[in-house]
């Protein structure tokens, strides 16, 4: 699985989420990019605002439940910019910065997704134990024990993605004209915003699906 981000304070002058997801539509089509994925399935997250202080604050909400590194970076520079009179960050001269592919290789970075190994794992220890276990009224307090623990850290990663204004769209396509097709017309007029896709096979996004859908 791949991802692929853009936010606001990386273009090289002010743009509007709608102008800012073309640059990442064209970023997709480009075929001369490194580790350009082979499918192009995608779960692509967006948010903006019209002030920096209220997208400080809807990523905050965002990194606290899922930490994904773009939108980490948008929210320092999001913070940085609430706390001053004038945008005193020096952009980038001339064209706008490289938007670059990553590979995602290990999910379990996510906090949340972490949290659902470990009780995927629980799960499965549970499920080989059972047939050790001779006495059922013992096997099924200790299950019931299990599922509190795991109801207890699934509990800490409880996240409302309205409230956050975060958009989730969720998209099937063969190729990346495909995906890019799919995604005219994404965003607004907002001048504070942060996209993030994640690109692979329907089995690879399965996970962060389940975290923002």
């Amino acid at each position: 699985m791949q991802s692929i981000s853009l936010a606001s304070h990386q273009t090289a002058t002010f743009c509007t989420a709608a102008e800012g997801a073309v640059l990442l539509v064209n970023a997709i089509k480009d075929e001369s990019r490194q580790f350009r994925p082979a499918v192009f399935n995608a779960l692509v997250l967006w948010v903006s605002s019209d002030s920096s202080k209220d997208l400080a604050k809807r990523l905050a909400a965002i990194n606290e439940y899922c930490p994904l590194t773009g939108f980490v970076e948008c929210g320092r520079y999001a913070t940085s910019l609430a706390t001053l009179d004038s945008d005193k960050f020096i952009r980038p001269k001339g064209n706008e910065q490289s938007i670059e592919w990553t590979v995602f290789s290990d999910k379990r970075s996510i906090p949340a997704l972490k949290l659902q190994y470990q009780a995927d794992s629980l799960a499965q220890v549970n499920d080989q134990g059972q047939g050790l276990i001779g006495d059922i009224d013992s096997a099924l307090a200790e299950c019931q024990q299990l599922k509190s623990e795991r109801d207890a850290r699934l509990g800490m990663a409880v996240f409302n993605t309205i409230n956050s204004g975060l958009n989730c769209i969720n998209i099937s396509a063969n190729t990346a004209k495909g995906l890019a097709d799919k995604l005219q017309g994404l965003g607004d007029d907002k001048a504070y915003w942060a996209f993030c896709a994640f690109v692979g096979n329907s089995s690879e996004l399965e996970p962060i699906k389940e975290l923002f859908l």
